[in-house]
């Protein structure tokens, strides 16, 4: 990675005095560098890999200094090899302000031995000013792709604690919900039973309406049992929520789904809780609109995915079911899609049907070299 051509700078003996007096200066540079993290206590010095790195990154900092007092252009190098540190700086128990610190003492030490060097060798400025551009962009270039890094691993690990939580409420639902719902499915199948043998009368009406809520209880418990596994989407989006379509049954409305773009754009996590925003609003239009026909378009672009939810059901009034305890669904859509950084809006007329659409972008993991 290079910067624009800095046209007084050439390779005469100033410049070139410029630059080795400066690179004879790095190793005192490094030194003094070890040395102020050390009185701040910083984790970067005190972890012995973590100050591998961080060396390493300061030479090779210092070092595109020199190269652009050399060549006379402003070089950076070694930008997207930075990537992978965030994680580690994580594992490392090194919070991000940590490297901005670093960073800025750095900073502090390289300007002071640049300025220095260019008054000794009678340097023009304008070479200085190349010098330290190199030396702003290096550092801050860093900082830009590390915090990229460090920000998708902490990402990806609330994503790991929220898996363990959900298969955790899905054993105890199957242990202890499941377990205790169906015992009392069983004493009233055993009260049916007594009944049948002493020759009693028909089950009461109550009875067998108790017996329709348990079943009814059971049947859910099994539903969010396999809904907080949360199965990856394997294969494409498109089919996955046509599988889905085709489990709830024939006896539903029709259920078409159109996807265009393709899902190498979408990331792994972002897909599936897109697939799942999506499903809730199909079992949402199956099992309460009383719809006729739901359609699903997404659109995948490299940036974007936005899909949309269309029935021609019954509706609702959206604000007056937000404001009661049967807009629990509506506020976790809202939960799903600020999580991934989207939007969703609903739309809904009674008598007139009910259009979902959700908006999520799609950012670069890695930074482009």
């Amino acid at each position: 990675m290079g910067g624009a051509t800095v046209d007084c700078i050439d390779t005469s003996d100033v410049s070139t005095g410029f630059a080795d007096l400066f690179a004879s200066r790095i190793p005192g540079i490094i030194a003094q560098y070890r040395t102020r993290l050390d009185e701040i206590s910083s984790p970067l010095a005190s972890n012995a890999a973590a100050w591998e790195q961080c060396e390493l990154q300061a030479q090779r900092i210092l070092d595109d200094c020199t190269r652009t007092l050399l060549i006379g252009s402003t070089t950076v190098t070694h930008i997207t090899d930075v990537f992978d540190l965030g994680s580690e700086r994580v594992r490392q128990g090194a919070h991000l302000t940590h490297s901005v610190r670093a960073g800025t003492i750095l900073a502090d030490l390289a300007i002071d031995a640049l300025a220095d060097c260019a008054a000794r060798t009678g340097a023009p400025q304008c070479a200085l000013i190349a010098a330290v551009r190199a030396l702003q962009q290096g550092i801050g270039l860093r900082l830009e792709s590390g915090s990229i890094g460090y920000d998708a691993f902490l990402l990806q690990r609330v994503r790991e604690i929220n898996e363990q939580g959900y298969r955790r409420l899905a054993r105890e639902i199957h242990d202890h919900i499941g377990n205790s719902v169906s015992l009392a499915l069983r004493q009233i199948e055993l009260y049916e039973l007594e009944l049948e043998r002493s020759g009693g009368e028909e089950v009461s009406r109550h009875m067998r309406l108790a017996k329709e809520a348990v079943l009814e209880t059971i049947a859910r418990s099994r539903e969010l049992v396999s809904e907080l596994r949360r199965p990856t989407v394997s294969g494409s989006l498109e089919t996955a929520l046509r599988g889905f379509a085709a489990s709830l049954g024939p006896s539903g409305a029709p259920i078409q789904v159109w996807v265009r773009g393709d899902d190498e754009w979408i990331p792994g996590a972002i897909a599936e809780e897109l697939f799942i925003m999506v499903r809730e609003c199909l079992r949402n239009s199956y099992t309460h609109a009383g719809a006729a026909h739901v359609v699903v378009h997404i659109d995948i672009a490299p940036h974007e995915v936005q899909a949309e939810i269309i029935d021609n059901g019954k509706g609702f009034d959206v604000d007056g079911v937000r404001s009661t305890a049967h807009g629990n669904g509506l506020l976790i859509l809202q939960e799903r899609t600020d999580l991934v950084g989207g939007t969703v809006n609903i739309e809904s007329t009674a008598g007139r049907g009910t259009r979902v659409t959700i908006w999520i972008p799609i950012r670069q993991e890695r930074p482009i070299a």
